[in-house]
């Protein structure tokens, strides 16, 4: 089995709502409930620092999509912006300096422990594609 689902949405926080519940179109009763919740959390990330981060001084309009592919064995969310881009393994090592008691800046690190994948890459329409890949071993 293998299913993609496909969203646009605008650079508006309000829209989290929508792509929660774009996510929730996906079959997942046999996935792990642990696992599930790992995925949709970390799309919600993806989705915000998207608005927030890449999309931070361009008009509302600026579309971000959205993938997500299901499998037997493993879920794959891809987000594309139009942002800058920056360098996601630099950020990644320098994760041990993360101030604790900062109301943000844990978000990646967040992302990279719930998932299997992590990648960020410019694409070849001039994009930039945050992809999460997460392992499951399937309910019966």
């Amino acid at each position: 089995m293998s299913l993609t689902i496909l969203l646009q949405t605008t650079t508006n926080l309000n829209d989290l709502i929508l792509v929660l519940d774009w996510f929730e179109q996906l079959p997942h009763k046999a996935i792990p409930n642990a696992d599930w919740l790992r995925c949709k959390t970390a799309l919600a990330e993806i989705f915000t620092n998207s608005v927030r981060h890449a999309h931070r001084n361009m008009p509302s309009e600026t579309p971000i999509s959205l993938e997500a592919n299901l499998s037997d064995s493993s879920i794959e969310i891809k987000v594309f912006d139009f942002g800058s881009g920056f360098d996601l393994s630099g950020k990644l090592s320098k994760l041990e300096e993360v101030d604790v008691t900062a109301l943000g800046g844990r978000g990646l690190d967040l992302i990279s422990q719930m998932v299997d994948v992590f990648t960020y890459d410019k694409t070849t329409d001039g994009r930039n594609c945050m992809r999460i890949v997460k392992y499951y071993v399937p309910i019966s």
